[in-house]
Protein backbone atom coordinates (compact mmCIF):
# COMPACT_ATOMS: atom_id res chain seq x y z
CA UNK A 1 0.00 0.00 0.00
CA UNK A 2 1.42 3.43 -0.91
CA UNK A 3 0.80 7.13 -0.34
CA UNK A 4 1.41 9.95 -2.82
CA UNK A 5 3.59 12.81 -1.62
CA UNK A 6 4.46 15.96 -3.57
CA UNK A 7 7.84 17.46 -2.74
CA UNK A 8 9.34 20.67 -4.12
CA UNK A 9 12.87 19.95 -5.33
CA UNK A 10 14.05 23.34 -4.16
CA UNK A 11 13.73 21.94 -0.64
CA UNK A 12 14.86 18.36 -1.09
CA UNK A 13 17.14 16.45 -3.42
CA UNK A 14 15.44 13.80 -5.50
CA UNK A 15 15.92 10.23 -4.20
CA UNK A 16 17.81 7.65 -6.20
CA UNK A 17 14.73 5.48 -6.70
CA UNK A 18 12.60 5.62 -9.81
CA UNK A 19 10.59 8.86 -9.94
CA UNK A 20 7.98 10.42 -12.12
CA UNK A 21 8.72 14.00 -13.07
CA UNK A 22 6.01 16.42 -13.95
CA UNK A 23 6.55 19.97 -15.09
CA UNK A 24 4.30 22.93 -14.74
CA UNK A 25 4.62 26.68 -15.20
CA UNK A 26 3.59 28.75 -12.20
CA UNK A 27 3.91 32.58 -12.33
CA UNK A 28 6.48 32.30 -15.06
CA UNK A 29 8.77 30.08 -12.97
CA UNK A 30 9.51 26.46 -13.89
CA UNK A 31 8.90 24.27 -10.85
CA UNK A 32 9.75 20.55 -10.64
CA UNK A 33 7.34 18.32 -8.75
CA UNK A 34 8.22 14.75 -7.88
CA UNK A 35 5.76 11.92 -7.27
CA UNK A 36 7.32 9.47 -4.81
CA UNK A 37 5.81 6.19 -3.64
CA UNK A 38 6.61 5.59 0.01
CA UNK A 39 5.65 2.47 1.99
CA UNK A 40 2.88 2.97 4.50
CA UNK A 41 4.20 4.17 7.84
CA UNK A 42 7.33 5.87 6.51
CA UNK A 43 5.82 9.24 5.63
CA UNK A 44 6.36 10.72 9.09
CA UNK A 45 9.27 11.05 11.42
CA UNK A 46 12.14 10.24 9.03
CA UNK A 47 15.50 11.57 10.12
CA UNK A 48 19.15 11.03 9.52
CA UNK A 49 22.41 11.83 11.25
CA UNK A 50 25.97 12.44 10.28
CA UNK A 51 27.03 8.95 11.32
CA UNK A 52 24.76 7.32 8.74
CA UNK A 53 22.03 6.19 11.12
CA UNK A 54 18.58 6.31 9.55
CA UNK A 55 15.45 6.40 11.70
CA UNK A 56 11.83 6.15 10.66
CA UNK A 57 8.42 5.84 12.24
CA UNK A 58 6.53 2.81 11.06
CA UNK A 59 3.02 2.61 12.48
CA UNK A 60 3.47 2.21 16.26
CA UNK A 61 7.27 1.86 16.18
CA UNK A 62 10.37 3.94 15.65
CA UNK A 63 13.11 1.99 13.84
CA UNK A 64 16.75 2.94 13.45
CA UNK A 65 19.36 1.25 11.27
CA UNK A 66 22.99 1.88 10.46
CA UNK A 67 24.70 0.37 7.43
CA UNK A 68 22.01 -2.34 7.08
CA UNK A 69 22.16 -3.22 10.78
CA UNK A 70 18.97 -2.82 12.79
CA UNK A 71 20.19 -0.86 15.82
CA UNK A 72 17.10 0.26 17.70
CA UNK A 73 13.35 -0.38 17.79
CA UNK A 74 11.17 1.58 20.20
CA UNK A 75 7.46 1.18 20.79
CA UNK A 76 5.26 4.30 20.60
CA UNK A 77 2.17 2.44 21.72
CA UNK A 78 1.32 -1.17 22.50
CA UNK A 79 0.93 -3.37 19.42
CA UNK A 80 0.82 -7.13 18.92
CA UNK A 81 2.52 -7.27 15.51
CA UNK A 82 5.62 -5.71 13.99
CA UNK A 83 6.66 -6.22 10.38
CA UNK A 84 10.12 -5.00 9.42
CA UNK A 85 10.32 -5.45 5.67
CA UNK A 86 12.17 -4.10 2.65
CA UNK A 87 14.99 -2.53 4.66
CA UNK A 88 17.74 -4.74 3.26
CA UNK A 89 18.84 -5.68 6.77
CA UNK A 90 21.92 -7.86 7.13
CA UNK A 91 22.05 -8.04 10.90
CA UNK A 92 20.27 -7.20 14.15
CA UNK A 93 22.40 -5.52 16.81
CA UNK A 94 22.42 -6.74 20.39
CA UNK A 95 19.71 -5.02 22.40
CA UNK A 96 18.02 -3.49 19.36
CA UNK A 97 14.53 -4.29 20.65
CA UNK A 98 13.67 -2.07 23.62
CA UNK A 99 11.32 -4.16 25.76
CA UNK A 100 8.57 -4.39 23.16
CA UNK A 101 5.14 -5.81 23.98
CA UNK A 102 4.70 -7.50 20.56
CA UNK A 103 3.69 -11.14 20.19
CA UNK A 104 4.38 -11.45 16.41
CA UNK A 105 7.58 -10.33 14.63
CA UNK A 106 7.94 -10.57 10.83
CA UNK A 107 11.41 -10.18 9.30
CA UNK A 108 10.67 -12.30 6.24
CA UNK A 109 10.42 -9.82 3.36
CA UNK A 110 13.07 -7.69 1.72
CA UNK A 111 15.92 -8.48 4.10
CA UNK A 112 19.05 -10.65 3.90
CA UNK A 113 19.75 -11.22 7.57
CA UNK A 114 22.80 -13.42 8.11
CA UNK A 115 24.37 -12.23 11.37
CA UNK A 116 22.51 -12.87 14.61
CA UNK A 117 23.57 -13.36 18.22
CA UNK A 118 21.69 -14.44 21.31
CA UNK A 119 21.27 -10.80 22.34
CA UNK A 120 19.75 -9.89 18.98
CA UNK A 121 16.48 -11.14 20.44
CA UNK A 122 16.63 -9.64 23.91
CA UNK A 123 13.87 -7.17 24.77
CA UNK A 124 11.07 -9.36 23.39
CA UNK A 125 9.59 -10.96 26.52
CA UNK A 126 6.13 -11.61 25.03
CA UNK A 127 7.11 -12.77 21.55
CA UNK A 128 5.23 -15.91 20.48
CA UNK A 129 5.64 -15.99 16.68
CA UNK A 130 8.94 -15.23 14.91
CA UNK A 131 9.14 -15.26 11.10
CA UNK A 132 12.70 -15.25 9.69
CA UNK A 133 11.87 -16.78 6.30
CA UNK A 134 13.73 -15.73 3.14
CA UNK A 135 16.94 -14.68 4.85
CA UNK A 136 20.40 -16.29 5.05
CA UNK A 137 20.38 -17.18 8.73
CA UNK A 138 22.83 -19.75 10.11
CA UNK A 139 22.01 -21.54 13.34
CA UNK A 140 24.24 -21.50 16.41
CA UNK A 141 23.98 -22.77 19.97
CA UNK A 142 21.56 -20.89 22.23
CA UNK A 143 20.65 -18.46 19.44
CA UNK A 144 17.03 -18.09 20.54
CA UNK A 145 17.31 -18.71 24.28
CA UNK A 146 16.08 -15.20 25.18
CA UNK A 147 12.67 -15.95 23.62
CA UNK A 148 11.11 -17.72 26.58
CA UNK A 149 7.53 -17.21 25.33
CA UNK A 150 8.11 -18.33 21.73
CA UNK A 151 5.50 -20.77 20.39
CA UNK A 152 6.31 -20.76 16.65
CA UNK A 153 9.64 -20.29 14.85
CA UNK A 154 9.77 -20.16 11.05
CA UNK A 155 13.12 -20.38 9.22
CA UNK A 156 11.84 -21.40 5.79
CA UNK A 157 13.97 -20.58 2.72
CA UNK A 158 17.20 -19.77 4.47
CA UNK A 159 20.47 -21.51 3.61
CA UNK A 160 20.75 -23.61 6.73
CA UNK A 161 22.91 -26.68 6.06
CA UNK A 162 23.24 -28.11 9.55
CA UNK A 163 21.63 -27.91 12.98
CA UNK A 164 24.26 -27.39 15.71
CA UNK A 165 23.53 -28.85 19.13
CA UNK A 166 21.32 -26.69 21.33
CA UNK A 167 20.36 -24.30 18.52
CA UNK A 168 16.87 -24.17 20.01
CA UNK A 169 17.87 -24.35 23.65
CA UNK A 170 15.65 -22.40 26.03
CA UNK A 171 12.54 -22.45 23.87
CA UNK A 172 10.48 -24.14 26.54
CA UNK A 173 7.10 -23.27 24.96
CA UNK A 174 7.98 -23.97 21.33
CA UNK A 175 5.19 -25.89 19.56
CA UNK A 176 5.80 -25.24 15.84
CA UNK A 177 9.23 -25.37 14.16
CA UNK A 178 9.59 -24.76 10.41
CA UNK A 179 12.95 -25.71 8.87
CA UNK A 180 11.67 -26.71 5.44
CA UNK A 181 13.19 -25.49 2.17
CA UNK A 182 16.77 -25.25 3.41
CA UNK A 183 20.03 -27.09 2.58
CA UNK A 184 20.19 -29.46 5.56
CA UNK A 185 21.98 -32.71 4.63
CA UNK A 186 21.91 -34.70 7.87
CA UNK A 187 20.25 -34.74 11.28
CA UNK A 188 22.75 -35.50 14.04
CA UNK A 189 21.96 -37.24 17.31
CA UNK A 190 22.07 -33.97 19.25
CA UNK A 191 20.42 -31.71 16.66
CA UNK A 192 17.35 -31.09 18.79
CA UNK A 193 19.03 -31.24 22.16
CA UNK A 194 17.42 -28.62 24.40
CA UNK A 195 14.31 -28.25 22.25
CA UNK A 196 11.08 -28.02 24.21
CA UNK A 197 9.49 -31.38 24.92
CA UNK A 198 6.24 -29.57 24.04
CA UNK A 199 7.17 -29.37 20.34
CA UNK A 200 4.27 -30.86 18.37
CA UNK A 201 4.90 -29.98 14.71
CA UNK A 202 8.28 -30.19 12.96
CA UNK A 203 8.88 -29.41 9.29
CA UNK A 204 12.12 -30.69 7.72
CA UNK A 205 10.70 -31.22 4.23
CA UNK A 206 12.35 -30.02 1.02
CA UNK A 207 15.90 -30.20 2.28
CA UNK A 208 18.74 -32.48 1.15
CA UNK A 209 18.67 -34.85 4.11
CA UNK A 210 20.34 -38.18 3.35
CA UNK A 211 20.99 -39.40 6.90
CA UNK A 212 19.20 -39.29 10.24
CA UNK A 213 21.23 -40.47 13.22
CA UNK A 214 19.63 -42.91 15.68
CA UNK A 215 17.99 -40.98 18.48
CA UNK A 216 17.92 -37.70 16.57
CA UNK A 217 14.35 -37.08 17.75
CA UNK A 218 14.68 -38.80 21.13
CA UNK A 219 13.68 -35.79 23.21
CA UNK A 220 10.61 -34.88 21.16
CA UNK A 221 8.18 -36.97 23.16
CA UNK A 222 5.12 -34.81 22.39
CA UNK A 223 5.72 -34.50 18.65
CA UNK A 224 2.47 -35.05 16.72
CA UNK A 225 3.52 -34.48 13.09
CA UNK A 226 6.93 -34.95 11.47
CA UNK A 227 7.54 -33.77 7.91
CA UNK A 228 10.51 -35.42 6.17
CA UNK A 229 9.08 -35.49 2.65
CA UNK A 230 11.06 -34.40 -0.42
CA UNK A 231 14.54 -35.21 0.86
CA UNK A 232 17.28 -37.65 -0.24
CA UNK A 233 16.76 -40.47 2.26
CA UNK A 234 17.65 -43.93 0.94
CA UNK A 235 17.25 -45.79 4.24
CA UNK A 236 16.21 -45.27 7.85
CA UNK A 237 18.51 -46.55 10.57
CA UNK A 238 17.36 -48.51 13.59
CA UNK A 239 16.60 -45.97 16.28
CA UNK A 240 15.30 -43.41 13.81
CA UNK A 241 11.98 -43.29 15.67
CA UNK A 242 13.33 -43.37 19.23
CA UNK A 243 11.38 -40.99 21.45
CA UNK A 244 8.51 -40.38 19.02
CA UNK A 245 6.02 -42.09 21.28
CA UNK A 246 3.15 -39.67 20.55
CA UNK A 247 3.71 -39.19 16.83
CA UNK A 248 0.45 -39.50 14.87
CA UNK A 249 1.42 -38.41 11.34
CA UNK A 250 4.71 -39.16 9.53
CA UNK A 251 5.57 -37.87 6.05
CA UNK A 252 8.37 -39.78 4.27
CA UNK A 253 7.04 -39.47 0.74
CA UNK A 254 9.17 -38.32 -2.20
CA UNK A 255 12.46 -39.68 -0.92
CA UNK A 256 14.63 -42.51 -2.26
CA UNK A 257 13.85 -45.28 0.24
CA UNK A 258 14.44 -48.73 -1.23
CA UNK A 259 13.11 -51.08 1.45
CA UNK A 260 11.36 -51.25 4.81
CA UNK A 261 12.71 -53.25 7.74
CA UNK A 262 11.25 -54.47 10.99
CA UNK A 263 13.29 -51.95 12.97
CA UNK A 264 12.19 -48.92 10.97
CA UNK A 265 9.01 -47.97 12.79
CA UNK A 266 9.52 -49.23 16.33
CA UNK A 267 8.30 -46.87 19.08
CA UNK A 268 5.56 -45.46 16.83
CA UNK A 269 2.68 -47.12 18.64
CA UNK A 270 0.42 -44.07 18.29
CA UNK A 271 1.02 -43.45 14.59
CA UNK A 272 -2.22 -43.06 12.62
CA UNK A 273 -1.08 -41.91 9.17
CA UNK A 274 2.06 -42.93 7.26
CA UNK A 275 3.00 -41.45 3.88
CA UNK A 276 5.57 -43.45 1.86
CA UNK A 277 4.48 -42.72 -1.71
CA UNK A 278 6.93 -41.91 -4.50
CA UNK A 279 9.97 -43.70 -3.13
CA UNK A 280 11.93 -46.62 -4.60
CA UNK A 281 10.59 -49.28 -2.24
CA UNK A 282 10.92 -52.71 -3.86
CA UNK A 283 10.35 -54.89 -0.81
CA UNK A 284 8.60 -54.85 2.54
CA UNK A 285 10.24 -57.05 5.14
CA UNK A 286 7.94 -59.21 7.22
CA UNK A 287 6.76 -57.44 10.39
CA UNK A 288 7.88 -54.01 9.11
CA UNK A 289 4.67 -52.48 10.47
CA UNK A 290 4.20 -54.72 13.50
CA UNK A 291 4.51 -51.83 15.97
CA UNK A 292 1.88 -49.70 14.23
CA UNK A 293 -1.19 -51.01 16.05
CA UNK A 294 -3.13 -47.74 15.64
CA UNK A 295 -2.25 -47.00 12.01
CA UNK A 296 -5.39 -46.20 9.98
CA UNK A 297 -3.92 -44.85 6.72
CA UNK A 298 -0.96 -46.22 4.73
CA UNK A 299 0.16 -44.63 1.47
CA UNK A 300 2.55 -46.71 -0.69
CA UNK A 301 1.63 -45.44 -4.17
CA UNK A 302 4.32 -44.93 -6.78
CA UNK A 303 6.98 -47.37 -5.56
CA UNK A 304 8.64 -50.43 -7.16
CA UNK A 305 6.78 -53.24 -5.40
CA UNK A 306 6.47 -56.40 -7.52
CA UNK A 307 5.62 -59.12 -4.98
CA UNK A 308 4.05 -58.63 -1.58
CA UNK A 309 4.81 -61.48 0.80
CA UNK A 310 2.85 -62.81 3.74
CA UNK A 311 3.61 -60.89 6.90
CA UNK A 312 4.18 -57.60 5.09
CA UNK A 313 1.16 -56.06 6.80
CA UNK A 314 1.22 -58.02 10.03
CA UNK A 315 0.16 -55.93 13.02
CA UNK A 316 -1.95 -53.39 11.14
CA UNK A 317 -5.12 -54.29 13.00
CA UNK A 318 -6.60 -50.76 12.79
CA UNK A 319 -5.75 -50.03 9.14
CA UNK A 320 -8.73 -48.67 7.21
CA UNK A 321 -7.21 -47.37 3.99
CA UNK A 322 -4.32 -48.89 1.98
CA UNK A 323 -2.88 -47.33 -1.18
CA UNK A 324 -0.79 -49.58 -3.46
CA UNK A 325 -1.49 -47.95 -6.84
CA UNK A 326 1.20 -47.20 -9.43
CA UNK A 327 3.41 -50.10 -8.42
CA UNK A 328 4.63 -53.06 -10.47
CA UNK A 329 2.78 -55.68 -8.43
CA UNK A 330 2.50 -58.96 -10.29
CA UNK A 331 1.73 -61.30 -7.42
CA UNK A 332 0.03 -61.22 -4.05
CA UNK A 333 0.86 -64.13 -1.77
CA UNK A 334 -1.99 -66.14 -0.35
CA UNK A 335 -3.67 -64.49 2.64
CA UNK A 336 -1.35 -61.48 2.33
CA UNK A 337 -4.10 -59.19 3.68
CA UNK A 338 -5.45 -61.51 6.38
CA UNK A 339 -4.39 -59.19 9.21
CA UNK A 340 -6.24 -56.19 7.78
CA UNK A 341 -9.65 -56.95 9.22
CA UNK A 342 -10.53 -53.27 9.77
CA UNK A 343 -9.79 -52.37 6.14
CA UNK A 344 -12.51 -50.42 4.33
CA UNK A 345 -10.70 -49.68 1.05
CA UNK A 346 -7.65 -50.81 -0.90
CA UNK A 347 -6.35 -48.95 -3.95
CA UNK A 348 -4.69 -51.08 -6.64
CA UNK A 349 -4.90 -48.79 -9.67
CA UNK A 350 -2.32 -49.16 -12.43
CA UNK A 351 -0.54 -52.29 -11.23
CA UNK A 352 0.38 -55.45 -13.16
CA UNK A 353 -2.16 -57.61 -11.37
CA UNK A 354 -4.41 -59.52 -13.75
CA UNK A 355 -6.75 -60.90 -11.13
CA UNK A 356 -7.47 -60.47 -7.45
CA UNK A 357 -9.03 -63.36 -5.60
CA UNK A 358 -10.61 -61.67 -2.59
CA UNK A 359 -10.97 -64.86 -0.60
CA UNK A 360 -7.47 -66.10 -1.34
CA UNK A 361 -5.88 -62.74 -0.53
CA UNK A 362 -7.52 -62.62 2.88
CA UNK A 363 -9.26 -59.29 2.37
CA UNK A 364 -12.32 -58.77 4.58
CA UNK A 365 -15.56 -58.89 2.62
CA UNK A 366 -16.40 -55.34 3.72
CA UNK A 367 -13.33 -53.84 2.00
CA UNK A 368 -13.81 -51.96 -1.27
CA UNK A 369 -11.26 -52.75 -3.97
CA UNK A 370 -10.48 -49.81 -6.23
CA UNK A 371 -8.64 -51.05 -9.29
CA UNK A 372 -8.27 -49.64 -12.82
CA UNK A 373 -5.70 -50.32 -15.47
Amino acid sequence: MSHKLWINTSLLKAPNQSIVKRYRIMSGTLTFCILIFIPLGLITGNSGSNNGTICATREAFRLCSHKSILTEVNELRNEERLQISDLGLLSIAAGAFKDLSITHLYLNQGNQISILTTDSFSGLPNLKWLHLDNNVVSLSSNLFEKLKSLVSLSLVYNRINNIPARSFNGLTKLTFLYLNHNDITHISANAFQGVSSNLMYLWLSNNQINEIAPGAFAGLTQLNQLHLESNHLTSLQAGFSDGLINLEVLFLNDNQLTSLQQSTFTNLGNLQKLYLQNNNIASIESDSFVALRKLEFLQLNGNHLTIIDNGAFYGLIALKELHLSNNEIQELKKLVFKDLQALTSIHLNRTNLTDLDIEQSGLPSSASVISTK
